[in-house]
């Protein structure tokens, strides 16, 4: 969170607190909220698979791959690499139901608690490019093609957004100002989409080629590589399980309505989604012409956590 935002909000709250009135507070019972404000969404490391097979081994590019004994082996398909990408910001709205245990409760610690079913969204803008890089396992052949035979190699992550559904339950904080700082803890579901992208450029030099070494037809494979594209541009989705710790302090503008800046970290599990590539070497997604073979990359990640500043109108019945 940029600093100059953390600034705005303590003056807020601490000019509400100097000039405020104190007497009434806002009501308690059944309440309906809404909120505005800004969410900073963590870096992203996508640790990014597939199942494809050596380049050599693609019949649209070796058609004697069959007498090549790793092309035909069940266990012998996958390659992972990673693409890491920076912070991101964009906008947060929700809107929520509850109902505070005061009036049932005046005189006992129960009274402080609320119950809140939200909704919420946030949408953060990335819009970065990254380039791909080999995994902690090397990469197989994706470390040999990133020495020379790729030109380009890039993920894209456009934004990430998520329409997110919490059961939450609050701590007031009471006392005799028009002020009611609150903590809570909420669980819940984010439908959550990403937009992705993933880029790679073979040289148009068939001498900067490692694919086919040793085979009789290396020339044959190489010349049938250079240039070749493989790309993707998916909107990729899950539904994710989380937590989230939520803090603010509520200013009672009327018996009826209040006022309040409110504050969350969501931490959700990890993100995972798979979608065939647009083209694979310059051609459909799949190592066989009959289509036996298609091809599936995977993107995972466990960097789905996000903090969120926003501004909240409470109405209480």
């Amino acid at each position: 969170m940029k600093m100059r935002h953390v600034y705005t909000l303590v003056f807020f709250i601490v000019v509400a607190w100097v000039f405020g009135p104190t007497p009434a507070r806002a009501g308690s019972g059944f309440y309906l909220s809404s909120e505005l404000g800004a969410n900073f969404a963590s870096g992203v490391d996508l640790n990014e698979y597939d199942n494809d097979r050596a380049s050599h081994c693609d019949e649209f590019h070796n058609p004697l791959y069959a007498s090549v004994p790793e092309c035909t082996d069940p266990a012998g398909r996958g390659d992972r690499w990673m693409s890491e990408f920076d912070d991101a910001e964009g906008i947060l709205a929700g809107t929520a139901a509850g109902y505070s245990l005061r009036d049932r409760f005046p005189d006992y610690f129960l009274g402080r608690f609320r119950l809140e079913l939200e909704y919420f969204y946030r949408n953060s803008e990335y819009d970065q490019k990254a380039d791909i890089m080999t995994g902690a396992d090397g990469g197989g052949s994706v470390g040999e093609k990133l020495a020379g035979e790729i030109v380009q190699a890039e993920a894209t992550v456009d934004g990430i957004a998520s329409h997110n559904l919490f059961g939450n339950l609050y701590f007031d904080f009471f006392n005799s100002s028009r002020f009611t700082p609150y903590i809570g803890f909420g669980v819940g579901v984010g439908f959550t989409d990403m937009e992705y992208g993933n880029l790679w450029v073979r040289n148009i030099d068939p001498e900067r080629s490692t694919a086919g070494a040793g085979l009789p037809n290396v020339d044959q494979i190489r010349q049938s590589l250079a240039g070749t594209v493989t790309s993707e541009q998916a909107d990729l989705s899950d539904t994710l399980f989380g937590y989230q710790v939520l803090f603010g302090v509520d200013y009672a503008l009327t018996e009826a309505l209040s006022l309040g800046v409110k504050g969350r970290w969501v931490n959700f599990d990890s993100f995972k989604d798979s979608s065939p590539w647009d083209r694979l070497r310059s051609h459909d997604s799949q190592l066989r012409l009959d289509g036996s073979e298609p091809v599936l990359h995977h993107v995972p990640t466990d960097d789905m956590e996000m903090f969120g500043v926003s501004l909240n109108l409470k109405y209480h019945f």
